[in-house]
């Protein structure tokens, strides 16, 4: 298994090559899209994203890609889109005797939920620049359990802390923007993306973070 820091247009995430072949846990599909991967997460897009969307012309591609998604619903500073639930499997999973199974997990649901944007077999439709951090940050427990043996790894949780951080601060800041213009996403859609187009995009520094390889007979994926 290799675990490495990936940067997309200066927007890091977290890599792990065992993933096109999961096996955790979490990436385990009951409904029917059976090779989803971890993608059960129903993405927040936050001002931090949207604001990186207002700055490139395939960031209102995305934007479009999101309005256009059934489930998204808009709240005033963020987007939240919802996605492929699979209620009835749900439902007879949680009364039958499968629900013993998988108990590592505690949220059964997940197994019967799906991103709106993840395409059963191949992945996320949207560019790594503009996904939620939530989602470019993931690590499922299976590799943290074989990546904490390496004392690099360490490294990892902490700067994803930091990031992590920085992403809640820069969207403070941009919330405060919009309480000052009066503004907020789910009345002035719009007009936020053109303030934003204006607004200077912060640039974080995320340090170099070595390649981690684990030599493992039960490696996810191998």
């Amino acid at each position: 298994m290799k675990l490495f820091l990936e940067l997309d247009f200066n927007c890091p995430r977290i890599v792990c090559d065992s993933c096109i072949n999961c096996k955790s846990e979490a990436g385990i599909s009951l409904s029917k899209y059976k090779s989803r991967g971890c993608c059960y997460y129903y993405p927040k897009f936050t001002l931090f994203e949207l604001h990186k969307m207002a700055k490139f012309t395939e960031g209102f591609e995305v934007l479009n890609k999101i309005l256009n998604n059934p489930g998204t619903k808009i709240y005033n500073y963020y987007i939240h889109s919802l996605g492929y639930f699979d209620k009835d499997g749900y439902d007879r999973y949680i009364k039958s005797d499968n629900k013993k199974l998988h108990g590592n997990i505690e949220d059964k649901s997940i197994f019967f939920r799906a991103c709106p944007f993840v395409v059963d077999g191949k992945g996320c439709t949207i560019p790594p620049q503009f996904r939620t951090h939530v989602c470019n940050f993931f690590i499922c427990e299976e590799i943290i359990s074989m990546a904490a043996k390496d004392d690099r790894f360490k490294y990892y949780l902490r700067e994803r802390e930091k990031y992590s951080r920085w992403v809640s601060w820069e969207n403070k800041s941009l919330e405060y923007l919009l309480k000052e213009k009066n503004l907020t996403l789910k009345d002035n859609l719009y007009e936020v993306f053109e303030l934003l187009k204006k607004v200077d995009l912060m640039e974080y520094n995320f340090p170099e973070l070595e390649e981690i390889i684990i030599m493992n007979r039960d490696t996810l994926g191998a």
